[in-house]
């Protein structure tokens, strides 16, 4: 039963809940709303994910990594609520409902599979945003929102690069 446990929350916080609307196929950009709303969850779920991670986290690796969620994103946090006052756009405080799911699997987990699971979420997380951001640098309108992706992205594909390289045998 544990073990069922286990895979149902790897496969609830891997699945990408949040899926960006990027539009890719049509190469249409993302409003600027639309981009701080997805912003805005994403950050907020790795702060919320990095405390669950230093309170239940066993892996030094793991509490390392979760702290430095909690400094990069609580920084990143404020600069987005800066470029979104800048252009009028309005943030949500809470998250959505797939936040709270994955937060839910998470907080679920017992013992050893924490570590894992919180690893496998901060991967799709990253990779989820690495793709948003990357998108709206590229194709966002000009503006504080694109220049905060700009400067975001980089220390987003800098934790992808991190957390891949915790969860790598």
């Amino acid at each position: 039963m544990k073990s069922a446990n286990f895979s149902l929350a790897v496969a609830v916080i891997s699945l990408d809940l949040w899926q960006p609307a990027l539009a890719q196929q049509s190469m249409t950009p993302v409003e600027p709303q639309e981009f701080a709303r997805q912003a805005a969850m994403s950050n907020l779920f790795e702060l919320k994910a990095a405390d669950l991670a230093r309170q239940r986290g066993k892996a030094e690796q793991v509490l390392e990594f979760a702290d430095r969620m909690k400094t990069d994103h609580s920084r990143a946090g404020k600069d987005l609520a800066e470029a979104a006052r800048k252009e009028g756009v309005e943030l949500a405080n809470t998250l959505d409902k797939a936040g709270e799911e994955k937060l839910t699997a998470l907080n679920a987990l017992k013992g050893g599979e924490f570590d894992p699971a919180y690893l496998s979420s901060q991967v799709t997380a990253h990779e989820t945003a690495v793709e948003l951001f990357g998108y709206y640098a590229e194709h966002g309108q000009a503006g504080a929102l694109k220049a905060f992706a700009e400067a975001t992205y980089p220390t987003l594909r800098m934790h992808l690069i991190q957390v891949q390289s915790l969860t790598s045998p």
